[in-house]
């Protein structure tokens, strides 16, 4: 007898994806302010975006790495404090919400990319 790996890795992402969205969104959410973690998702969708352009297909980990850098010092020059945490949650929101989550796919670590 086989089992099908595929649909075991399936049925995790879509666990993480529930528990992301409705454990740890709300417990970054109380770090910010509504109007902080509006900016910050105006930020972050705005350097996913630029992302994909500026790199094009692949390449996630140093979009990943870039989007990150643009966020921090966007959020520094407006005295928004944000931990990695925060940011790597908005990514993952903005990256679903521009629907590149269809283009799924691994970065090494045996973590999905977020910006791939």
């Amino acid at each position: 007898m086989t089992v099908d790996i595929t649909q075991v890795v399936l049925a995790v992402i879509g666990l993480l994806s529930v528990i992301l969205t409705s454990v740890v969104v709300p417990l970054v959410k109380a770090k910010l302010s509504r109007e902080q973690w509006d900016t910050l998702m105006v930020y972050t969708t705005a350097g996913v975006q630029a992302a994909e352009i500026i790199f094009g297909a692949g390449h996630g980990k140093e979009k990943l790495e870039w989007v990150t850098k643009y966020i921090e010092e966007e959020c520094a020059a407006r005295k928004i404090k944000v931990d990695m945490q925060s940011i790597h949650v908005a990514i993952e929101n903005a990256w679903k919400n521009l629907g590149l989550n269809r283009k799924e796919q691994s970065y090494g670590n045996g973590q999905r990319n977020p910006l791939q």
